[in-house]
C-alpha cells in the first residue's frame, strides 16, 4: 500500500522548488489558478504524478480539475479506491 502523505509531500516539494515564494500550500488551494502549476510545468508535473502513482496519466482523458488542489490530486491519483476507470480492462 502506498502512503498518500509521502506522495503529496513530494508534490509539495516539487512545487516548492519551482515556487520558493509559496510558503504554505493548503489542501484545497487552487494550484492552477494561483499559477503554482502553470502550462510550462504541467507536462513535468504529469510525469511526477505518473512516477509517484506508478501508473500512466491518460492525457486523452485527463480532467484538469484532478490537478487543481492537493486534495483533488490525492483523491484522483493516490487514494486506495481509484475513481478513474480508465486503467481497467474489460477483457476476460
Amino acid at each position: 500500500m502506498r502512503a498518500a502523505a509521502a506522495e503529496l509531500a513530494e508534490v509539495v516539494a516539487w512545487i516548492g522548488r519551482r515556487h520558493p515564494e509559496a510558503a504554505v500550500i493548503g489542501p484545497d488551494d487552487d494550484l492552477i489558478e494561483s499559477r503554482l502549476i502553470d502550462s510550462l510545468g504541467f507536462l513535468e508535473f504529469i510525469v511526477l504524478i505518473e512516477r509517484l502513482s506508478g501508473r500512466p496519466v491518460d492525457v486523452e482523458t485527463l480532467d484538469l480539475d484532478d490537478f487543481r488542489s492537493l486534495s483533488r490530486i490525492e483523491r484522483a491519483f493516490f487514494s486506495e479506491s481509484d475513481p478513474r476507470p480508465s486503467d481497467r480492462s474489460s477483457a476476460g
